[in-house]
């Protein structure tokens, strides 16, 4: 056994390149030897000494349930996730005495006060701990990520970390445990180069917008390659608790291997699969409440008569009409309703709740979880009707990844997924307003600020029933054209989905050494399918508007103003889809001399994706892709780093001769840290790295196909023919094809830094990237209609350059039983249009070659007039007729008069150049607490449409904001007041697009609070339980921002977008 320990650095590569191996080999060592001499070894580039044993595992076992004897010191030994660690030696300092951990973690030494005991393991930094009076010391072991062969997830694969040189951010899963139903909005502000924001908070409409470093093209095809497990999926369907890690590709060396389809970046989420150990049963139950913290606050009615009367300048609402407002004496005949408090609840709940199940042996591994999230919005329900109107989001994901030895070289995999998610909402369908769709919660909640105070009662007294009841009735709007809100939610029926998802995948490996040392194959097949039914309930409610009052019986006269149906009508949508995946994969991995480490990848791929409901024949036709990938790496004493990466793939959207490209990438690093000459102890690595390299997309806008072929087709115009003319309908070219079209391409480089120092305390990693984005597909905008073109012709036009940094920090250390964590990452992104299609402008100023993508084009406004004096010594406004009061604009061209010609570039875009997260997490004695915070920066979002504009529509229909006090008045002539002066209906002047009509969407969000406590474990083995832990979370807890009307993340010009929600949540976690 001496020998064999002395000579272990000599054994099978194999084992020494794993934690799992060598934790195996000192469980080994503990099991067969009584006792051995002490040795050290060399693994790595550390020595790692071996301590005598005095006892061999079977005397602990024996011992562990006895008293203890004097002067002996016992606990258990576990992991940062709470996991027993068999086989850790426990050595007396100085001495040769020491023991081993059994299987179940627990030690037993014999030791004295003011000794010192050194904990140490393959895989885990070494402790050191002075024994006190008390018999009893629990150790926490910490993973020494220097000693691991430690892997990341590439494309294609894994590579061990030290010889990665491409770009990759990853996230763990525990710092994604917070009560967000959605993973995407789980990584808001947590991932290097990630540029996530949320834009609602409603359930099933919450979807974070993402970007990986920003937008480099304003072509179709912006957002990431996600991929679940290899196979390209929606992450928003994953249950947190499945999920094992999540990194992004961010350079063209990690890239390029998916070619065309990862020309914005690649997300990699991998599920959680099994483990060698006895089976674990973890549960988890978490619950509570939601509110909805920036919702606007509008006008009462008083205060909106009071205003309306101003912007008319007339007695419209005359004060007697005003005083019984303020009385309300009479909320029928004087409706003061605030729209808001009628249809939604301060608080509503949420419940999350998991099981899973892992374990596995030497033949087979296995991971099994269920999940169950229920989300509810903050409306409120009919207590009349047998129907629900409030938003409810229930999901069920069920996962089993099973792994099977099948024989010494081959390994299968089995990974199924499913979810099922059935969704709740009001009977009213999507509707198309102020520009953009409403879901139907958006809606009313656009509604609900819409619809002015004044505009109708919200129920009405329309008669007596049979006992002598009264009946009521919704009431009538007052302006044509508006809703009762409350009619809206409570009178029109619901919305049911069902959506029901299976993922699944089988993966066969099979070692080739026997023909190769070092190769083998592996082939997959996934299958996704996913089916849906939406089932539309709809009706409407009767609506009456009192006329008068009898004069005898006191009782109010109504009239029936719209006729409703009292009965739910049916409707049923169903649809589905399905996509097959084959994937062949070659990998080759060898070491030579101990020196040189060769790694090889060559990977075929395919994929068809059919939608089996398609509403048009096109659609209905399989997308198929097809590729190639390749991957060559080499390395040189693990100091010097070469890669080669390269993608071959092929597109439906192009013709012939053009339908395949080719996209490579090379990269090369240096760890100058390994180099044996290196003399700063305290700098543990120090690697520097660059990459460049060619990425592509086939995206055509608007989702169409076949780019290159003309479309010809019916309804495109006709003529009318005969003695009694009658329209005959032709057939006309619709889209016209572009035979010369082919790839976007973008040409992406990239260098970086990776910095751990002071035994792992700090580490830092920072990259600057730039990448040129041309060929952008694009629809055309500058042909004259007078071409006889239908339909703007797609083309290969225009140039963009994207350039930023992207770093994370984080700094760990312990003091005693104290153990603490600071972290944070920053992402500084700018993009610039080099080269567009777009009609020439006068001034070059106002074109959008040269500026960044979504940049804001406006008006400087300069204040308010005071006075018709300051208008008369002014440039002259081309925008209509200007009084005191109104929006005062430079003269940007100084020209004389401002004009269309003086709007320049205003502000930013509405994607954020700049995101950031940072926050803490701090460990004591069981107890844990974290806090984070996210932000953005460089953001700006437009302003305008109804409820924004007061009376933008006219007196009578819309409500106003508070804000809508802080106005310029001729008592009050404010040359700074938020709003000008008040008009019936929008002055052309004053809402002009302009710095007035911006906002800042800078923000700082606490965007997470956790505390918890985890019990010990002899407190809990008595119940048979292995891990017990309650907690606390918080979510969205407080937001700081320059712009407080709404929520600025939700980007609304006018308020309109459902709010982020505060979460407060409760939860247990225990494994058994």
């Amino acid at each position: 056994m001496k020998q064999w320990t002395l000579n272990m650095s000599k054994y099978h590569r194999g084992i020494l390149d794993s934690k799992k191996g060598l934790q195996c080999m000192m469980l080994c060592i503990a099991l067969l030897a009584p006792s051995y001499a002490t040795a050290s070894t060399n693994v790595g580039n550390e020595q790692k000494s071996f301590y005598e044993v005095t006892q061999p595992l079977s005397m602990m076992k024996e011992t562990s349930n006895v008293s203890p004897i004097d002067n002996s010191v016992r606990g258990t030994i576990i992991d940062e996730k709470g996991v027993p660690l068999p086989g850790v030696s426990v050595a007396i300092k100085g001495t040769s005495t020491g023991v081993i951990s059994d299987i179940n973690g627990y030690y037993i030494i014999n030791a004295k006060a003011g000794d010192i005991l050194v904990f140490s393991f393959v895989g885990f930094k070494s402790q050191e701990i002075t024994v006190g009076k008390k018999p009893a010391l629990d150790i926490v072991m910490k993973e020494d990520v220097h000693e691991l062969e430690e892997t990341v997830i590439v494309g294609m694969g894994k590579q061990r970390k030290a010889s990665v040189i491409g770009s990759i951010s990853s996230v763990s899963i525990k710092e994604l445990e917070v009560p967000q139903r959605n993973l995407t909005n789980a990584l808001s502000g947590r991932i290097a180069g990630a540029v996530v924001v949320q834009r609602s908070g409603e359930p099933g409409q919450d979807n974070a917008d993402f970007w990986v470093r920003g937008i480099s093209s304003f072509g179709a095809n912006q957002k990431p390659l996600v991929l679940v497990d290899g196979v390209e999926r929606d992450m928003s369907d994953l249950s947190i608790e499945e999920v094992e890690s999540i990194s992004i590709l961010k350079d063209a060396s990690a890239t390029a291997v998916y070619g065309v389809r990862a020309a914005n970046g690649v997300v990699l989420v991998t599920t959680r699969k099994g483990v060698a150990q006895k089976p674990v049963i973890e549960v988890k139950l978490e619950t509570g409440f939601s509110d909805l913290p920036t919702m606007p606050k509008l006008l009462d009615g008083v205060n909106y008569a009071l205003l309306a009367n101003e912007a008319l300048g007339t007695e419209n609402y005359t004060p007697e009409y005003i005083d019984n407002l303020r009385s309300g004496t009479n909320p029928f005949l004087y409706p003061n309703v605030n729209w808001m408090d009628q249809l939604f609840r301060k608080y509503s709940t949420n419940t999350n709740a998991a099981i899973n199940i892992r374990g596995g042996g030497e033949r087979a591994r296995y991971y099994i979880s269920a999940s169950f999230i229920e989300d509810n919005g903050n409306l409120k329900n009919n207590p009349e009707a047998d129907y629900k109107s409030n938003i409810s989001l229930r999901r069920y994901n069920f996962r089993s990844n099973i792994d099977l030895t099948l024989t010494k070289t081959t390994n299968l995999s089995l990974e199924i997924g499913a979810n099922m998610t059935d969704m709740h909402q009001p009977g009213l369908g999507n509707e198309y307003v102020d520009n953009r769709w409403f879901s139907p919660v958006e809606l009313l909640y656009y509604y609900s600020y819409l619809s002015n105070p004044l505009s109708a009662p919200v129920r009405v007294p329309i008669g007596k029933d049979a006992f002598g009841n009264t009946e009521w009735g919704w009431g009538a709007p007052s302006q044509v054209g508006e809703v009762n809100p409350a009619e809206r939610l409570f009178g029109s029926g619901y919305n049911k989905s069902f959506r029901s998802q299976i993922m699944s995948q089988i993966t066969l490996k099979q070692d080739l050494s026997f023909l190769l040392k070092g190769l083998d194959i592996q082939a997959s097949f996934s299958f996704d399918a996913n089916n849906q039914t939406i089932q539309n309930r709809r009706k409407n409610s009767s609506t009456y508007n009192i006329t008068g009052v009898d004069d005898e019986t006191g009782e109010f006269q109504v009239a029936e103003i719209t006729k409703g149906n009292e009965f739910l009508g049916y409707n049923v949508t169903p649809s589905s889809n399905r996509a097959e995946e084959l994937k062949v994969q070659l990998n080759y991995n060898q070491i030579f001399n101990e020196t040189h480490r060769i790694g090889a990848m060559a990977m075929y791929y395919q994929r068809d994706y059919v939608d089996q409901t398609a509403g048009s024949s096109i659609k209905s036709l399989p997308y198929k892709k097809q590729g190639l990938a390749l991957r060559t790496t080499y390395a040189f004493k693990d100091r010097y780093f070469a890669e080669f990466n390269m993608g071959y793939n092929g597109s439906e959207n192009f013709p012939k001769g053009k339908r395949f490209g080719l996209f490579p990438a090379g990269a090369l690093g240096y760890l100058i840290s390994n180099e044996s000459f290196w003399p700063f102890k305290a700098i543990n690595v120090l690697k520097v790295r660059g990459s460049v390299g060619l990425v592509g997309s086939e995206s055509l806008p608007d989702n169409m196909r076949f780019g290159y072929l003309s479309y010809f087709g019916e309804g495109l115009g006709g003529y009318y023919f005969g003695m009694a003319p009658s329209f005959h309908e032709g057939i006309g070219e619709d889209q016209i094809g572009v035979a010369d079209l082919t790839w976007e391409k973008g040409f992406k480089k990239d260098i970086g830094i990776e910095l751990k120092m002071f035994d792992s305390m700090v580490s830092l990693d920072l990259d600057y990237f730039h990448e040129k984005r041309s060929d952008i597909l694009i629809q055309r905008q500058s042909v004259p209609a007078t071409m006889g073109v239908i339909k703007q012709p797609f083309a290969n036009m225009g140039v963009m350059v994207n350039q930023g940094i992207d770093g994370t920090l984080e700094f760990n250390h312990s003091i005693g039983d104290f153990r603490y964590k600071l972290y944070g990452n920053f992402t500084y992104t700018h993009n610039e249009i080099k080269e567009m299609d777009e009609a020439q402008k006068k001034y070059a100023y106002r074109m959008q070659t040269g500026h960044r993508y979504g940049q804001h084009f406006g008006l400087i406004a300069l204040g308010l007039f005071q006075d018709q004096k300051e208008i008369n010594e002014s440039p002259e406004q081309k925008f209509g007729d200007v009084r005191p009061g109104d929006v005062k604009y430079l003269d940007y061209n100084e020209d004389g008069v401002v004009d269309e010609d003086d709007k320049c570039p205003i502000g930013y875009s509405s994607v954020p150049e700049i995101v950031y997260g940072f926050g803490a997490q701090l460990f004591w004695k069981g107890f844990d607490f974290g806090i984070f915070f996210r932000g953005q920066a460089h953001v700006t979002y437009g302003l305008g449409g109804d409820t924004f504009i007061p009376f933008n529509k006219g007196v009578g229909k819309g409500n106003l904001f508070e804000k809508a006090l802080d106005r310029w008045t001729e008592d009050n002539p404010n040359p700074n007041a938020f709003y000008p002066r008040l008009s019936n209906g929008a002055s052309s002047n004053n809402w002009q697009s302009s710095t007035r009509t911006i906002y800042n969407g800078r923000l700082l969000r606490l965007a997470d609070l956790e505390l918890g406590y985890t019990f010990k474990k002899n407190w809990i083995a008595p119940i048979g339980m292995k891990s017990l832990r309650i907690y606390c979370l918080a979510n969205n807890v407080a937001l700081f921002a320059p712009w407080d009307m709404w929520d600025p993340e939700t980007a609304s010009f006018n308020g309109s977008k459902y709010p982020l929600p505060r979460k407060v949540n409760i939860g247990i976690r225990a494994s058994f």
